[in-house]
Protein backbone atom coordinates (compact mmCIF):
# COMPACT_ATOMS: atom_id res chain seq x y z
CA UNK A 1 0.00 0.00 0.00
CA UNK A 2 2.97 2.36 0.56
CA UNK A 3 4.25 2.01 -2.61
CA UNK A 4 1.33 2.49 -4.54
CA UNK A 5 0.93 5.91 -2.00
CA UNK A 6 3.98 6.79 -2.96
CA UNK A 7 4.12 6.34 -6.54
CA UNK A 8 0.73 7.85 -6.53
CA UNK A 9 2.17 10.88 -4.75
CA UNK A 10 4.91 10.75 -7.27
CA UNK A 11 2.59 10.53 -10.22
CA UNK A 12 0.59 13.69 -8.54
CA UNK A 13 3.29 15.83 -8.36
CA UNK A 14 4.30 15.16 -11.97
CA UNK A 15 1.29 16.31 -13.33
CA UNK A 16 0.87 18.96 -11.11
CA UNK A 17 4.68 20.31 -12.51
CA UNK A 18 3.64 19.62 -16.36
CA UNK A 19 0.92 21.44 -15.44
CA UNK A 20 2.78 24.69 -13.93
CA UNK A 21 4.96 24.10 -17.17
CA UNK A 22 1.42 24.43 -19.77
CA UNK A 23 0.29 27.07 -17.44
CA UNK A 24 4.17 29.53 -17.96
CA UNK A 25 4.54 28.28 -21.58
CA UNK A 26 0.38 30.02 -21.82
CA UNK A 27 1.60 33.30 -19.97
CA UNK A 28 4.64 33.17 -21.86
CA UNK A 29 2.71 33.10 -25.62
CA UNK A 30 1.38 36.40 -25.69
CA UNK A 31 4.92 38.06 -24.66
CA UNK A 32 6.58 36.37 -27.54
CA UNK A 33 3.75 36.77 -29.96
CA UNK A 34 3.76 41.37 -29.08
CA UNK A 35 7.51 41.61 -28.07
CA UNK A 36 10.04 38.78 -28.97
CA UNK A 37 8.36 38.13 -32.77
CA UNK A 38 8.20 42.08 -33.78
CA UNK A 39 11.66 42.41 -32.62
CA UNK A 40 13.07 39.85 -34.40
CA UNK A 41 10.74 41.07 -37.45
CA UNK A 42 13.04 44.61 -36.95
CA UNK A 43 16.57 43.03 -36.84
CA UNK A 44 15.90 40.70 -39.85
CA UNK A 45 14.48 44.25 -41.67
CA UNK A 46 17.92 46.26 -40.55
CA UNK A 47 20.46 43.57 -41.67
CA UNK A 48 18.39 43.35 -45.42
CA UNK A 49 16.68 39.99 -44.63
CA UNK A 50 12.94 41.10 -44.19
CA UNK A 51 10.22 42.11 -46.14
CA UNK A 52 12.11 44.21 -48.01
CA UNK A 53 15.55 41.82 -48.96
CA UNK A 54 18.69 43.40 -50.10
CA UNK A 55 20.51 42.49 -53.35
CA UNK A 56 23.45 42.04 -51.04
CA UNK A 57 21.62 39.53 -48.87
CA UNK A 58 22.91 40.06 -44.98
CA UNK A 59 24.37 43.41 -44.18
CA UNK A 60 25.14 45.95 -41.99
CA UNK A 61 24.97 49.30 -44.19
CA UNK A 62 22.43 50.34 -42.63
CA UNK A 63 24.11 50.17 -39.05
CA UNK A 64 27.17 51.90 -40.37
CA UNK A 65 24.88 54.72 -42.34
CA UNK A 66 23.09 55.27 -39.05
CA UNK A 67 25.79 55.54 -37.03
CA UNK A 68 27.73 57.82 -39.11
CA UNK A 69 24.48 59.79 -40.02
CA UNK A 70 25.48 63.74 -38.92
CA UNK A 71 20.94 63.37 -38.51
CA UNK A 72 20.69 61.13 -36.26
CA UNK A 73 23.38 62.10 -34.41
CA UNK A 74 22.00 65.40 -33.77
CA UNK A 75 18.47 63.51 -32.88
CA UNK A 76 19.94 61.16 -30.47
CA UNK A 77 21.85 64.03 -28.81
CA UNK A 78 18.38 66.07 -28.46
CA UNK A 79 16.70 62.97 -27.08
CA UNK A 80 19.28 62.03 -24.04
CA UNK A 81 19.12 65.80 -23.21
CA UNK A 82 15.30 65.35 -23.09
CA UNK A 83 14.89 62.98 -21.21
CA UNK A 84 17.51 62.87 -18.93
CA UNK A 85 16.91 66.78 -18.18
CA UNK A 86 13.59 65.70 -17.93
CA UNK A 87 13.65 63.30 -15.48
CA UNK A 88 16.32 65.37 -13.36
CA UNK A 89 13.60 68.42 -12.98
CA UNK A 90 11.13 65.33 -12.57
CA UNK A 91 13.10 64.36 -9.17
CA UNK A 92 13.99 67.48 -7.79
CA UNK A 93 9.97 68.51 -7.76
CA UNK A 94 9.08 65.12 -7.26
CA UNK A 95 11.39 64.33 -4.14
CA UNK A 96 10.40 66.69 -1.63
CA UNK A 97 6.73 66.14 -2.06
CA UNK A 98 7.16 62.33 -1.63
CA UNK A 99 9.14 63.08 1.70
CA UNK A 100 6.52 65.65 2.81
CA UNK A 101 3.90 63.22 2.47
CA UNK A 102 5.53 60.25 3.85
CA UNK A 103 5.83 62.33 7.48
CA UNK A 104 3.85 60.49 10.56
CA UNK A 105 1.36 63.35 11.08
CA UNK A 106 0.62 62.98 7.07
CA UNK A 107 -0.41 59.35 6.84
CA UNK A 108 -3.93 58.50 6.56
CA UNK A 109 -5.22 62.22 6.51
CA UNK A 110 -5.83 63.02 2.86
CA UNK A 111 -7.71 66.09 2.82
CA UNK A 112 -8.51 68.31 -0.38
CA UNK A 113 -5.31 69.64 -1.59
CA UNK A 114 -3.33 66.50 -1.35
CA UNK A 115 -6.15 64.36 -3.56
CA UNK A 116 -5.69 67.60 -6.16
CA UNK A 117 -1.89 67.22 -5.55
CA UNK A 118 -1.82 63.73 -6.33
CA UNK A 119 -4.28 63.82 -9.52
CA UNK A 120 -2.20 66.79 -10.66
CA UNK A 121 0.67 65.00 -10.35
CA UNK A 122 -0.46 61.25 -11.91
CA UNK A 123 -2.58 62.99 -14.27
CA UNK A 124 0.02 62.21 -17.30
CA UNK A 125 0.36 59.08 -17.10
CA UNK A 126 -3.29 58.71 -18.46
CA UNK A 127 -3.05 61.01 -20.98
CA UNK A 128 -1.26 59.84 -24.77
CA UNK A 129 1.96 62.07 -25.57
CA UNK A 130 0.00 63.91 -28.04
CA UNK A 131 -2.47 65.52 -26.09
CA UNK A 132 0.17 66.74 -23.81
CA UNK A 133 1.96 68.44 -26.69
CA UNK A 134 -1.13 70.02 -27.24
CA UNK A 135 -1.26 71.12 -23.58
CA UNK A 136 2.08 72.83 -24.46
CA UNK A 137 1.01 74.53 -27.53
CA UNK A 138 -2.32 76.04 -25.51
CA UNK A 139 0.17 77.39 -22.85
CA UNK A 140 3.35 78.42 -24.91
CA UNK A 141 2.42 78.31 -28.31
CA UNK A 142 2.41 80.91 -31.05
CA UNK A 143 -1.31 81.84 -29.63
CA UNK A 144 -0.76 80.52 -26.42
CA UNK A 145 -1.61 81.32 -22.62
CA UNK A 146 1.24 82.67 -21.93
CA UNK A 147 2.41 83.99 -25.21
CA UNK A 148 -0.98 86.93 -25.09
CA UNK A 149 0.81 87.80 -21.60
CA UNK A 150 4.30 88.46 -22.70
CA UNK A 151 5.45 87.86 -26.62
CA UNK A 152 8.88 85.69 -25.49
CA UNK A 153 6.57 83.01 -24.55
CA UNK A 154 5.19 83.16 -28.04
CA UNK A 155 6.85 79.27 -29.88
CA UNK A 156 8.45 77.99 -27.00
CA UNK A 157 6.16 75.11 -27.70
CA UNK A 158 8.24 74.50 -30.69
CA UNK A 159 11.91 75.01 -28.92
CA UNK A 160 14.04 73.10 -26.84
CA UNK A 161 12.50 74.71 -23.61
CA UNK A 162 8.89 74.10 -24.39
CA UNK A 163 9.53 70.15 -25.35
CA UNK A 164 11.63 70.46 -22.33
CA UNK A 165 8.30 71.47 -20.43
CA UNK A 166 6.45 69.07 -21.52
CA UNK A 167 8.27 65.91 -20.99
CA UNK A 168 8.84 66.90 -17.49
CA UNK A 169 4.99 66.51 -16.98
CA UNK A 170 5.28 63.76 -19.54
CA UNK A 171 7.76 62.02 -16.80
CA UNK A 172 6.13 63.43 -13.35
CA UNK A 173 4.20 60.32 -12.05
CA UNK A 174 6.72 58.25 -13.84
CA UNK A 175 8.94 59.62 -11.26
CA UNK A 176 6.71 59.90 -8.53
CA UNK A 177 5.14 56.18 -8.38
CA UNK A 178 7.82 54.41 -7.37
CA UNK A 179 9.45 57.08 -5.46
CA UNK A 180 5.96 57.27 -3.07
CA UNK A 181 6.74 53.53 -2.15
CA UNK A 182 9.50 53.91 -1.21
CA UNK A 183 9.41 56.79 0.80
CA UNK A 184 6.13 55.49 2.47
CA UNK A 185 8.37 52.62 3.97
CA UNK A 186 10.87 55.13 5.90
CA UNK A 187 11.28 54.54 9.22
CA UNK A 188 11.06 57.97 10.81
CA UNK A 189 12.23 56.77 14.31
CA UNK A 190 15.64 57.17 12.35
CA UNK A 191 15.34 60.76 11.26
CA UNK A 192 13.92 60.85 14.75
CA UNK A 193 17.02 59.48 16.75
CA UNK A 194 19.17 61.14 14.42
CA UNK A 195 17.37 64.49 15.39
CA UNK A 196 17.84 63.59 18.83
CA UNK A 197 21.50 63.34 18.53
CA UNK A 198 22.21 66.62 17.14
CA UNK A 199 21.89 66.23 13.56
CA UNK A 200 20.54 68.67 10.69
CA UNK A 201 17.97 68.05 8.59
CA UNK A 202 20.15 68.39 5.57
CA UNK A 203 22.41 65.99 7.58
CA UNK A 204 19.86 63.32 8.11
CA UNK A 205 18.66 63.68 4.29
CA UNK A 206 22.15 63.10 3.22
CA UNK A 207 23.13 59.95 5.61
CA UNK A 208 19.94 58.00 6.05
CA UNK A 209 17.02 59.13 3.88
CA UNK A 210 18.86 59.47 0.30
CA UNK A 211 20.81 56.24 0.65
CA UNK A 212 17.71 54.35 1.93
CA UNK A 213 15.76 56.09 -0.91
CA UNK A 214 18.70 56.21 -3.82
CA UNK A 215 18.04 52.59 -4.86
CA UNK A 216 14.28 53.59 -5.87
CA UNK A 217 15.43 56.83 -7.32
CA UNK A 218 17.58 55.21 -9.65
CA UNK A 219 15.61 52.73 -11.15
CA UNK A 220 13.21 55.07 -11.16
CA UNK A 221 15.05 57.67 -12.94
CA UNK A 222 16.15 54.73 -15.29
CA UNK A 223 13.07 53.58 -16.54
CA UNK A 224 11.32 57.06 -17.03
CA UNK A 225 14.36 57.78 -18.88
CA UNK A 226 13.85 55.20 -21.40
CA UNK A 227 9.98 55.82 -21.76
CA UNK A 228 10.66 59.32 -22.52
CA UNK A 229 13.41 58.43 -24.87
CA UNK A 230 10.35 56.31 -26.92
CA UNK A 231 7.84 58.73 -26.54
CA UNK A 232 6.60 59.82 -30.15
CA UNK A 233 3.14 61.17 -29.45
CA UNK A 234 4.56 64.61 -28.03
CA UNK A 235 7.65 65.46 -30.42
CA UNK A 236 4.96 64.88 -33.03
CA UNK A 237 2.84 67.58 -31.94
CA UNK A 238 6.01 69.71 -31.60
CA UNK A 239 8.59 68.54 -34.35
CA UNK A 240 8.62 72.27 -35.87
CA UNK A 241 11.76 72.87 -33.80
CA UNK A 242 13.99 70.22 -32.32
CA UNK A 243 14.28 66.85 -33.62
CA UNK A 244 14.59 63.59 -31.26
CA UNK A 245 15.30 60.19 -32.50
CA UNK A 246 11.82 58.38 -32.77
CA UNK A 247 10.70 61.09 -35.11
CA UNK A 248 13.25 60.05 -37.45
CA UNK A 249 12.43 56.35 -37.40
CA UNK A 250 8.59 57.29 -37.89
CA UNK A 251 10.31 59.51 -41.18
CA UNK A 252 12.35 57.00 -42.25
CA UNK A 253 9.22 54.76 -42.48
CA UNK A 254 6.65 57.08 -44.03
CA UNK A 255 8.71 59.10 -46.16
CA UNK A 256 9.82 56.38 -49.31
CA UNK A 257 9.31 53.40 -47.11
CA UNK A 258 12.63 52.60 -46.10
CA UNK A 259 11.77 50.38 -43.83
CA UNK A 260 15.36 49.05 -43.57
CA UNK A 261 16.70 52.38 -42.43
CA UNK A 262 13.20 52.88 -40.03
CA UNK A 263 13.98 49.41 -38.41
CA UNK A 264 17.36 50.24 -37.95
CA UNK A 265 16.74 53.45 -36.02
CA UNK A 266 14.42 51.74 -34.19
CA UNK A 267 16.04 48.68 -32.63
CA UNK A 268 19.13 51.32 -31.97
CA UNK A 269 16.34 53.35 -29.90
CA UNK A 270 14.89 49.84 -28.51
CA UNK A 271 18.12 49.02 -27.77
CA UNK A 272 19.16 52.23 -25.77
CA UNK A 273 16.07 52.66 -23.96
CA UNK A 274 16.79 48.35 -23.08
CA UNK A 275 20.38 49.55 -21.45
CA UNK A 276 18.92 52.34 -19.52
CA UNK A 277 16.47 50.34 -17.79
CA UNK A 278 19.17 47.75 -17.49
CA UNK A 279 21.39 49.96 -15.92
CA UNK A 280 19.19 51.36 -13.73
CA UNK A 281 18.39 47.95 -12.70
CA UNK A 282 22.03 47.27 -11.88
CA UNK A 283 23.00 50.67 -10.08
CA UNK A 284 19.90 49.73 -8.08
CA UNK A 285 21.08 46.39 -6.49
CA UNK A 286 24.39 48.24 -6.04
CA UNK A 287 23.32 51.02 -4.36
CA UNK A 288 21.22 48.59 -2.30
CA UNK A 289 24.28 46.33 -1.49
CA UNK A 290 26.01 48.99 -0.62
CA UNK A 291 23.63 50.53 1.56
CA UNK A 292 23.35 47.36 3.03
CA UNK A 293 27.19 46.79 3.89
CA UNK A 294 28.05 50.50 5.22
Amino acid sequence: MSRISASGQRGAQSSGALAGHVALLVSLAPILIFSVYPVGVLVANSVGLGAVRSDDGFTLKHYEQAITSGSVHVALGNSAMISLGSVAICLAVVLPIVLRRARPRRRGREGVVAVVEHAILTAPIALPGIIIGFFAIVLVGRTGLLALVWNGFSGVAYLFGGMLIAYVYFSLPRVLGPLRAAAASLDPALAECAGTLGASRLRVFATITLPILLPAIIEACATATAVALGGYGTVATLSAGVRLLPLNVVNELTTGYRLADSSTLAVLLAAIAVLSIVSGRVLSRFSRWAVSRA
